[in-house]
């Protein structure tokens, strides 16, 4: 119970910052000019300020930094004069973790501010530096030694790892295509990452990501449609990073498993991300067209076409997300039949989802019916 108040506390913590700072900063994009404005492929009729990550991205550092400041001093207490048995002890030794902690916020802060920077000079920012900021970032926490660790040789570990955090943290990007979607989903995706690491003891991974969900529903409050705020690039950019690091710290085996299927957990959980982005980019290469324009082809636009609700379609992929999340929390454990049923599912989802967004609605005919 001392950890699950502490989380509670937490996770409190950075959702009242979070909801604090959304508006000032929503004023300051209004002042500077930040502002999304409307569009063909876009369903907002008036302009939007774009920059509030900010708030995400404030709130989650400041809480994480003060606790990592506090917690030795709040182990020592617990261990010595108030009670010696409280689980909070192992506090006193988030110094072990100092390193990869310093390097996750090292590299968010670098995906954060190559965000920012797009989202405050735009065309002025070009994509190849806003891609090279992406890449910087993944290597400072490549070499912190936060990399996945089942291939053979060293190297293809890390450029797997590259390739992983690049990816995942572009998926988000992508994803931020419609009023609380990106946040949204990482917000659920988030539950079943600490659903996972609670299960496993893993104490540090879920304070952190308590801390990462608090500042997500902070700023959800203003961005679920009708959004007042968008959270821009750089929003986007620090959420899709910390999704994709987040997910190489936390364990996934636990002494009951007796296969190598638990690996496949944060690609089951972050399914709906990959599977959207990787199907846009294929139609936008099969178009010829750059892979960094926007358009209306992702699963939400689709959804919407075939008549869902803005609001009905965003909380449609938060279920699919749930329920994809709910599968591989069972992954840990599971056996090699479960195991084996667990990924059908998966992809039972997978197909569900592609027929959507590629079926196409026949025309009626006209006239009388027999």
């Amino acid at each position: 119970m001392d950890i699950a108040l502490l989380a509670a506390v937490v996770m409190g913590g950075t959702f009242v910052i979070s909801a604090a700072l959304v508006p000032p900063v929503r004023l300051l994009a209004r002042r500077w000019g930040v502002l999304d404005p409307p569009g063909h492929r876009k369903v907002h009729p008036a302009p939007v300020p774009r920059i509030g990550g900010i708030a995400i991205f404030a709130a989650l550092v400041a809480v994480v930094s003060a606790g990592y400041a506090v917690a030795p001093a709040l182990g020592e207490l617990m261990s010595t004069s108030l009670r010696p048995s409280s689980e909070l002890s192992i506090l006193r030794d988030v110094r072990l973790v100092g390193t990869k902690l310093l390097a996750l916020i090292l590299g968010a802060s670098i995906a954060f501010l190559s965000g920012l920077l797009d989202d405050v000079f735009g065309a002025r920012f070009p994509a190849w530096a806003k891609a090279a900021g992406q890449v910087l970032a993944a290597l400072v926490l490549i070499a912190a030694d936060v990399r996945i660790s089942f291939l053979p040789q060293e190297w293809m570990n890390a450029v797997v790892t590259l390739l992983w955090l690049v990816g995942i943290t572009n998926a988000f990007n992508l994803l931020d295509n419609m009023d609380g979607l990106s946040a949204g989903v990482a917000f659920v995706a988030s539950g079943m990452l600490l659903l996972n690491a609670w299960t496993l003891g893993e104490m540090f991974i879920s304070l952190i990501l308590a801390a990462f969900m608090g500042s997500l529903l902070g700023f959800l409050v203003y961005n679920f449609n009708p959004a007042s705020i968008f959270m821009g690039d750089c929003g986007s950019l620090f959420i899709g990073y910390m999704m994709g690091s987040l997910t190489l710290l936390e364990r996934y085996t636990s002494n009951a498993a007796s296969t190598l299927f638990p690996i496949l957990m944060p690609v089951v959980i972050l399914a709906v991300p990959i599977l959207d982005t990787a199907t846009v980019v294929l139609i936008r290469i099969r178009e010829k067209r750059p892979i960094y324009v926007g358009d209306s082809r992702h699963l939400s636009h689709r959804l919407v076409s075939l008549g869902f609700s803005q609001r009905a379609a965003v909380l449609f992929i938060y279920l699919v997300t749930f329920c994809l999340g709910l599968g591989a929390a069972a992954l840990a454990d599971a056996g090699v039949l479960q195991s084996l049923l667990i990924v059908l599912q998966c992809l039972s989802f997978v197909a569900l989802l592609l027929i959507l967004m590629f079926f196409e609605r026949r025309r009626q005919p006209r006239g009388p019916q027999p």
